[in-house]
């Protein structure tokens, strides 16, 4: 049964144990007791009559608009509201029964789809059986599992193009002067165009080696560093804002190196990341420092290589070794005596 379902069904009791329990008794007064108990029963046949012609009326336009799973919610809720209704019970079970039938025919269809190729029509298939049953755990992974492939499919299509590029340059003819100076421009900004969206596509590692490879053969290209170094810099704030700040520095310090040179805002923001990475690992060898001193030292490395005039990390990481190096001595000397 679904959570929702559940819900609805756990405040439909509460509310019927609340009306029955809301019967005033008066004392010594029996000839009341009757009065006050078909006075609530009537308000709680009110309240039930009410509920039902709601739901009656969501079930019908859920019917007629073909959301059967939204439908079938509510024939079953009208099954709670009026049990002794065989009406609503029928309407449930053939409600239950077009949608298993539609789970099964869009699952038999989605996956003969998938293995054919066409992935398309296949996620639309599966799309519908959670339309149909939003808990069906086969419709879930055959998506993700066709989401993976199209993803791969992409990422190999462009590396495919890299390739086949720097297979074909051996065998071009060296252009002229004059073909040169005429076309180079549209010839690099395509091979710049494929660099960046191999990049922009995931393949960090790679991206960033074409993105250099193609900065160290047109290293006066300024238009073309400028843009190089903002769409490095871009993923680097991506990072930031999901938290991996050490990340997103090495792609801040990338943007600088293939743009030539730093924008002030760029060099405030690494700056600002060192200082707040640097206090990070002297916090983190503060706490370690009581039970592993070695990775305490460790931590306070890192913190002073992140930011070097941080005195607190570098009084810190001097007393450590001082300390560290009073142990060694210590464990050096103990079999002698």
């Amino acid at each position: 049964m679904p959570s929702h379902l559940r819900r609805w069904l756990g405040m439909c009791s509460f509310v019927v144990l609340g009306a029955c329990s809301q019967v005033p008794v008066a004392p010594g007064s029996a000839e009341d007791v009757p009065v006050a108990a078909r006075r609530a029963t009537g308000d709680f046949e009110s309240s039930r009559e009410s509920a039902i012609a709601i739901h009656r009326k969501l079930a019908l336009q859920y019917k007629a608009a073909g959301d059967l799973a939204a439908a079938e919610t509510q024939w079953q809720i009208l099954t709670i509201l009026a049990p002794d209704d065989s009406t609503y019970r029928r309407e449930q079970d053939a409600a239950r029964t077009a949608i298993r039938r539609g789970v099964t025919e869009n699952l038999q269809a989605g996956a003969a789809l998938h293995r054919a190729g066409d992935n398309e029509r296949a996620a639309q298939a599966m799309l519908r059986v959670l339309a149909l049953d939003p808990e069906n755990a086969e419709a879930a992974k055959a998506l993700r599992d066709i989401d993976r492939q199209k993803m791969a499919h992409t990422q190999g299509e462009r590396a495919s193009k890299f390739r086949l590029e720097d297979l074909a340059t051996p065998y071009r003819a060296a252009p002229t002067a004059a073909a040169a100076a005429a076309t180079p421009e549209a010839h690099d900004g395509y091979d710049l165009e494929q660099r960046l969206e191999m990049f922009k596509a995931g393949d960090v590692a790679g991206g960033l080696r074409e993105l250099r490879a193609y900065v160290d053969a047109n290293p006066k290209d300024r238009a073309a560093r400028q843009r190089i170094g903002a769409t490095v810099y871009e993923r680097g704030t991506e990072l930031e804002a999901k938290g991996n700040r050490e990340s997103a520095l090495a792609l801040y310090e990338q943007a600088v190196a293939l743009r030539g040179d730093a924008l002030p805002p760029w060099t405030a923001r690494m700056q600002a990341l060192r200082k707040a990475l640097s206090v990070e690992y002297f916090e983190k060898g503060a706490r370690a420092f009581r039970s592993d001193m070695a990775l305490a030292i460790q931590q306070w490395e890192t913190s002073l290589r992140y930011d070097p005039h941080n005195l607190k990390a570098s009084e810190r990481l001097r007393e450590a070794r001082l300390a560290q190096e009073k142990l060694q001595k210590i464990e050096r000397e103990a079999p002698r005596k």
